[in-house]
């Protein structure tokens, strides 16, 4: 989550660390990353690279939509990947207005321009947002996994009505632990003491602080950290039955009849499809994971930290492009494994080039 309090008016914590007080101590303390080498960082992976991956990711994840409604929801992957496209989507339109309008210098100014305060208000809601996306993901993953465990009774269990009616009750509970925050904010003009000029800003109730912290857990760090996990874990699995179904194709490549063959090479390309969308999901949320986990942990690694306050910054600064580059690329996953969904985007945007 963005914090746009500017550092000087926030609490600052005792360091139960070895670290020495900055009262205790006739020098200030070094932080461990420098100003200049954190705002270098922001402009190249904030400005630059998620701004365009963002702008990107717009675009494939509309394309997605579009070729999934297509498609028809007679299979559960297709609900269950119109679903994660529509939230890469969402998350995608947040990443671009934090690129567009949040500054390396924005805590020394005395009045938070009106863009900036627009995206920390959706900041939590984004939060939501990525969290379901992350349900979403470690769905998709286990379906997967059960359709290889318990490939007769799958169907059965995963069934269209059923994965749809997850999906809502996944929705409205992401949604659902983010009110405490909302309800606790409210949107007022506030003078600057510096400058005679006013601006809308966020004002927050006397626990409103901790209430957030306390959403941030329940929409993002906790579902993140518990979905990771899962596509960790099914990911390793569908990999070794891979591995297992090629060695088994190999050695009984003459007694296998055309049918079965390309059923199991059907089967195999889904498999792959999940695993790749996995892979780029554990490969980008990996540093958001690692951050958020660091901060439940050990309460130092805050912000407003002297000595560590620049890293947990420059490590934030690094999931947020991560976000971008995991939500943009899936559409090249999927014309890359999926024929039904290369055959209907072609028919969509390239009829030239669809295949007779």
């Amino acid at each position: 989550m963005v914090n746009l309090t500017p550092p000087n008016l926030q609490e600052m914590r005792q360091s139960a660390s070895p670290i020495p007080d900055i009262s205790d101590s006739s020098q200030p303390i070094s932080p461990i990353i420098s100003s200049e080498v954190r705002d270098l960082l922001f402009f190249i992976l904030v400005k630059v690279v998620q701004l365009i991956f963002a702008a990107f990711g717009i675009f494939s994840n509309i394309v997605n939509v579009i070729v999934y409604i297509k498609m028809g929801f007679s299979e559960t992957s297709s609900i269950t990947l119109t679903a994660l496209s529509l939230a890469d989507l969402i998350t995608e339109l947040w990443l671009l207005l934090m690129a567009a309008s949040l500054r390396a210098d924005l805590y020394s100014v005395h009045v938070i321009p009106l863009p900036v305060t627009i995206m920390y208000v959706l900041s939590t809601a984004n939060n939501a947002v990525l969290g379901y996306g992350s349900w979403i993901t470690a769905i998709i993953s286990v379906e997967r996994c059960l359709c290889i465990v318990f490939p007769m009774k799958v169907k059965s269990i995963f069934t269209v009505r059923r994965i749809s009616i997850l999906l809502i009750i996944v929705f409205v509970l992401q949604f659902s632990s983010i009110i405490p925050t909302y309800s606790t904010m409210k949107l007022a003009y506030v003078q600057s003491p510096f400058t005679n000029q006013s601006s809308l800003a966020i004002i927050q109730s006397e626990y409103g602080f901790y209430i957030e912290t306390i959403t941030m857990f329940a929409a993002f760090t906790i579902p993140s950290v518990i979905c990771f996990s899962i596509v960790v874990m099914c990911t390793i699995f569908l990999v070794i039955k891979l591995n297992q179904s090629a060695r088994w194709r190999q050695s009984t490549s003459n007694t296998v009849s055309k049918e079965d063959g390309s059923v199991s090479s059907k089967e195999n390309r889904v498999v792959r499809t999940v695993v790749m969308i996995c892979v780029i999901y554990i490969f980008f949320f990996a540093p958001n994971v690692v951050t958020v986990t660091t901060m439940a942990a050990y309460p130092d690694f805050n912000q407003a930290d002297p000595y560590l306050g620049n890293l947990q910054n420059v490590c934030l600064i690094i999931g947020y492009p991560c976000h971008a580059i995991c939500s943009a690329v899936n559409i090249f996953v999927y014309l890359r494994m999926s024929t039904k969904y290369r055959e209907t985007f072609f028919k969509l945007f390239c009829p030239c080039k669809q295949k007779v």
